[in-house]
Parts: C-alpha cells; sequence; structure tokens
C-alpha cells in the first residue's frame, strides 16, 4: 500500500470537484478500487466503471499484464445543486507518518472523541481505515461494529 498513491488519488477527486467535473479516471489497482467502493458506498461518488484511457468500457475487458498501464477507472462524481457532494477529502495517514489505530482508538472515534491528534467526526463525515489482516478498506463506522484495528487512510466530508 501506498501512501502517495493514495495521496494523488485524494488531490485528483479534490481538484476535480473544484472544478465540476462530472467524471474522471484514476489508475485501476486494488487500494483504489478499495477506496472507491468505500466512497461509492458510503454515498459520495454516483458510479464506478473500468475502462480504459479513452473512455469507461461498453463491453467488459479482463485486466492482464499485458493491459495493466492502460487500464483505468471511471469514477461518477456527485452534485447537489451545483454544489458537490464531496466538500474535501483528505488524508490522515501521510508517506511520513503511518497512523495505526487500536480497536480502542477506532471505537473512540466513531463515537465522537478526539483520538492523538485525529479530530471527531462532524456529521456527514467520514473516516476510512485498512484492516490489514482481512485487506479491506471500511468505514470507522463498520470497524467499530466488527471490533477491528488499522491503519487510518483518509477522511472524507
Amino acid at each position: 500500500m501506498s501512501f502517495v498513491h493514495l495521496a494523488n488519488f485524494c488531490a485528483h477527486i479534490k481538484n476535480c470537484t473544484n472544478v465540476n467535473i462530472s467524471t474522471t479516471s484514476v489508475p485501476f489497482t486494488r487500494l483504489h478500487l478499495q477506496v472507491a467502493l468505500g466512497l461509492y458506498k458510503e454515498g459520495f461518488i454516483s458510479s464506478i466503471s473500468r475502462g480504459s484511457i479513452t473512455g469507461p468500457d461498453v463491453t467488459p475487458v479482463d485486466v492482464t499484464p499485458d493491459n495493466i498501464s492502460t487500464r483505468r477507472l471511471w469514477l461518477g462524481l456527485k452534485y447537489r445543486n451545483n454544489q458537490s457532494v464531496i466538500r474535501d477529502i483528505s488524508l490522515v495517514s501521510k508517506p511520513g507518518r503511518k497512523v495505526n489505530l487500536t480497536k480502542e482508538e477506532v471505537k473512540a472515534l466513531a463515537s465522537g472523541l478526539t483520538v492523538r491528534f485525529i479530530k471527531p467526526l462532524q456529521p456527514a463525515e467520514c473516516i476510512f481505515i485498512k484492516n490489514v489482516k482481512e485487506n479491506e478498506v471500511i468505514e470507522i463506522q463498520e470497524a467499530a461494529k466488527r471490533n477491528l484495528d488499522g491503519v487510518a487512510l483518509y477522511r472524507v466530508k
């Protein structure tokens, strides 16, 4: 897992929402797919589709070692009243500072308490963590329910 690629993903999404772009593409990686699925599940983006550098696929194409460099994830960004649903997206863990959260810290953060330097959740805000054992990106509320620990990745509001 590279925090540099995740930082580029977050910056790209933030830049696209600032200029009101409806669809955008990011490189196809497992981490980007998990992050996009988390954003879709929480209602921050409207669609996810696989495609190439020219656009989303009309017919499904398998990802192989020969075409992996041209494969992209196409994301549909949501807007309401000409305002982006994603107001801000930022990293919690950075390339030089990885933030590991214990099960107790995950529960405290999910219940609205400050944990270390991480500010508490505001209404309509999500923090996503990566659980190393199950190798999945999940929202902090779900992680607290499932009693999981992990690395705090990013927050979106």
